[in-house]
């Protein structure tokens, strides 16, 4: 894949304020009553400063006929965290919690873990995604942050003895030149294990070779006409190989427009489509989460027009059962265009803060809060730095401005002279993995991840590198 831009667990009547799912809130909690003060012991309280939570989304109120504290939610969307530089909220209150938790991050030294020098199954053979790990039933790790048309994965008994898998390769792109078939470059994005079945979710492109309007232009890259949608494969062989549902029953979020090639020879992308699922997470409810990208680029203006999206299932092996989120429930059908006869609603966006893509998805038991990293622009200490940046989230629809990780060269103007970068070559697709997290499907990090991400060397030479991070709290 190219990279052209850089849970919510949701009850059926409205949003609900999670804490890491099935997780009691840290200090502040939700709201509700402070105690039990009053009842024939010593009062928990004499004035409304006793029953100051230091939380910024509650009101704190003592009840002098019981002398028991009521620490009860303020309204959602209230503004919280502060300002930014040019005056936007840092986050906003929901369930009684900001969204917003301001963080210092330290960074350890570099690893690399793949080596494409050395490691690769052929030359096609490297990191394109951000990482996965998945844990199998004895133990082993299983790494995925392949390519297509043709998928390897890694495996070993621990984070240090990973080695690629040559034969066979989890997944051979079907690579078909049909956009209404969904099966084209197939890279295998997201995994979820339960039980004996790995789930996979697949980042489906279609780029078309016959268009005489999208051959390569100038400044056009190689084939600029862009249609992508997720599909879905399984395995249950630990992951050794992946099989799809029979077509068109694989078919999870098809892109909402049937393709049509642009009328006039293209000078930049023409892309429209679903993109990029973040990981999977369980939610209390018992529904699977992910979210993704919506992406599409007007070809007679050229405006870039992209979102965050969010859609939920019960059953990980029915394609066909994933609804997206629509404004105000998960109740959006994902239908093919090819089958409704024209154009189907899409998606709408959730509250992620503008150029996110949301590659990874986690809830992070040391901030408590739903988290993401991705590649951003932002502002620091009176700068424009490019490099990794944080936001985290009450809800998974409701984002806080992000927070910068570190710098790095992404793409951005100020690459050649922002201090402090990763690295002196391009990087990106980074992902957060703590290798302390004991779940299956490593969904919760602590205060220690290690961020992992790609660095582009030249031409085809990329690494997939990690770093240690340690969160701390800000005062």
């Amino acid at each position: 894949m190219r990279y052209l831009f850089g849970f919510l667990c949701v009850c059926a009547l409205g949003l609900m304020p999670l804490v890491g799912c099935s997780e009691t809130a840290g200090d502040g909690g939700s709201g509700g009553s402070g105690g039990d003060g009053g009842a024939g012991g010593m009062p928990q309280c004499e004035s409304a400063l006793d029953c100051y939570d230091k939380n910024e989304c509650t009101t704190d109120v003592c009840d002098f006929a019981s002398g028991s504290c009521q620490n009860t939610a303020i309204a959602d969307g209230t503004e919280c965290g502060g300002e930014t530089y040019w005056g936007n909220p840092r986050g906003g209150c929901y369930g009684g919690l900001c969204n917003y938790v301001p963080v210092t991050v330290e960074i350890g030294p570099k690893e690399v873990v793949f080596d494409w020098s050395t490691d690769r199954c052929e030359d096609l053979d490297l990191p394109d995604q951000p990482a996965r790990f998945i844990r199998a039933a004895d133990g082993e790790l299983v790494l995925f942050d392949g390519n297509a048309p043709t998928y390897y994965v890694s495996r070993g008994v621990g984070f240090d003895s990973l080695k690629r898998v040559c034969h066979p390769p989890a997944l051979v792109s079907a690579d078909l030149r049909t956009a209404e078939s969904y099966q084209n470059w197939e890279w295998l994005w997201t995994i979820y294990r339960e039980g004996a079945t790995w789930h996979g979710l697949i980042h489906n492109e279609f780029h078309d070779a016959v268009a005489p309007t999208c051959k390569p232009g100038d400044p056009a890259p190689g084939n600029p006409c862009w249609y992508n949608s997720i599909t879905y494969a399984m395995s249950t062989d630990g992951a050794r190989t992946f099989v799809k549902p029979s077509p068109p029953e694989h078919v999870v979020a098809p892109a909402p427009r049937v393709w049509i090639p642009p009328n006039t020879q293209l000078e930049e992308w023409y892309v429209d489509g679903y993109f990029n699922p973040s990981n999977i997470v369980r939610g209390p409810d018992d529904y699977y989460y992910t979210l993704f990208s919506l992406k599409r680029i007007d070809p007679a203006t050229a405006i870039d027009l992209r979102g965050t999206c969010a859609m939920r299932t019960k059953t990980l092996n029915d394609p066909a059962s994933w609804r997206a989120w629509d404004g105000t429930g998960f109740d959006l059908p994902l239908t093919s265009p090819y089958v409704a006869g024209g154009e189907v609603p899409e998606c709408a966006s959730v509250g992620v803060p503008l150029g996110l893509n949301v590659p990874i998805l986690t809830y992070n038991t040391y901030l408590e809060r739903y988290i993401t990293v991705d590649e951003h622009l932002s502002w620091e200490d009176g700068e424009w730095v490019c490099g990794f940046v944080l936001s985290t989230s009450v809800d998974l629809i409701h984002w806080s401005e992000v927070q910068l990780i570190t710098p790095a060269r992404i793409g951005c103007d100020t690459d050649d002279t922002t201090p402090g970068q990763l690295e002196p070559v391009p990087v990106g697709g980074p992902s957060l993995v703590d290798h302390s997290d004991s779940t299956t499907n490593f969904e919760r990090p602590g205060r220690t991840p290690y961020l992992y991400y790609t660095r582009q060397n030249r031409g085809l030479d990329r690494d997939l590198v990690r770093v240690p991070l340690t969160f701390t709290l800000a005062e």
